[in-house]
Formats: structure tokens, sequence, C-alpha cells
């Protein structure tokens, strides 16, 4: 299948689309719109700005604008396409759990590489959704940014590496509905699921 490059967050990555172009990026509201009409997901009842910012307080970071969005004005929590999780905010729902619940593994100073170059901490590192492999898509928090829309990558848990940087979590939801897959998926070929992530 061929493959064209997007750049997101400086890093150029191969995403899966047969022969279609890169549609342009969208806005928060513009992409919750097309959640709304588009595709199967299983949804929850809106977050309250209170249950944001309890889990804002328990992390000690300030969230993405854009995930304040989808929790406050779509799901608190979701599994977009019945595959993809959104994990929730305050005390979670019935079938996903909160981001300051997630169980972590390692030191916050533990350095963990990109694959495509350059490294953060693992304290900077906030889950925001899992998957059936125990990997984590992540906001990987730096001070500073617009609306706190930090880059996003996903965290092999076992090999320690992030993997298919891009810039904010927007970004990251629009590759969910142009491809209605995992983004993992999206991103990266059959040679890297399989030789460097193990996934099945």
């Amino acid at each position: 299948m061929p493959y064209y490059p997007l750049s997101f967050g400086g890093d150029e990555i191969a995403i899966k689309t047969g022969a279609r172009k890169a549609a342009p990026l969208l806005t928060i509201d513009e992409l919750l719109k097309q959640l709304r009409t588009e595709g199967q997901h299983e949804t929850y009842s809106p977050a309250p700005i209170g249950e944001v910012e309890k889990t804002e307080a328990a992390i000690g970071h300030p969230l993405p604008e854009s995930y304040r969005q989808f929790v406050t004005q779509y799901s608190n929590g979701a599994y977009l396409f019945e595959l993809q999780e959104v994990s929730a905010v305050g005390g979670g729902n019935t079938q996903i759990m909160a981001i300051q619940d997630i169980t972590r593994e390692g030191e916050s100073d533990e350095t963990i590489p990109f694959r495509d170059g350059g490294e953060t901490r693992y304290g900077n590192l906030i889950p925001f959704g899992l998957d059936a492999n125990g990997n984590e898509w992540s906001f990987v928090v730096e001070p500073g940014r617009p609306e706190n829309e930090y880059d996003v990558a996903y965290l092999d848990t076992s090999g320690r590496k992030l993997y298919g940087k891009l810039s904010g979590f927007s970004d990251w939801l629009s590759v969910v509905i142009r491809e209605q897959d995992e983004v993992i998926r999206a991103l990266y070929d059959e040679d890297v699921l399989s030789d460097e992530l193990m996934l099945g």
C-alpha cells in the first residue's frame, strides 16, 4: 500500500492511505462534529469541568485545550471506531479509567528516546490512551505551549521508546478519523509494527 509523508511537530511520518492525499488539518470543533456523524463509537456522558480540574490537580499539569473539549463536549473517555481508546478524567467511567488512575512503571527522570531522534523524560509523559498491548499514547508535556497543546507520542512500554510523534491531540484525532484504525497502525508499516513494536 502506498504511503505519503506528513510532517507533524517537525518530524516526517509515513501515513498509509492508498492513493488518497493529505486532508487539511481541522479544528477540534470540526473533528468533534465529524465524530458525531461518522462511524460507531463507544461513548459516555461528557465530563463537567470540575472533573477535568480534578485530573489536572492529580497529575500536576494542565491538559491540552483540545483534549479538554473532547471530554467536556463529546465523551469522558471513548473507544473511537470501537478500537482506539481515549482515556477519561475525574472518576472515569464504567469501562475507561481516568488518566490519573493509570498504573505506570518507571522513574520520572528516566530518559525515553524518540525512534526518530530526540528524547524526553518519563515524567513528561501523561498517558491519554491505552492499548491491548500495554502501550500508551501520551502527551509529551513541555511548558509554555499555547493552550497546552503538547506533542503526542506512542510509548512502547517494554522497549522504552516513543513512536509516532504528532503535534497535538487534534492531529492525533485527525488520523483516527481519517484512517478509522488504531493510530499507530496508520503511522507505520508492518516492518515497524511487527519487528520493532511486536504488535500482532
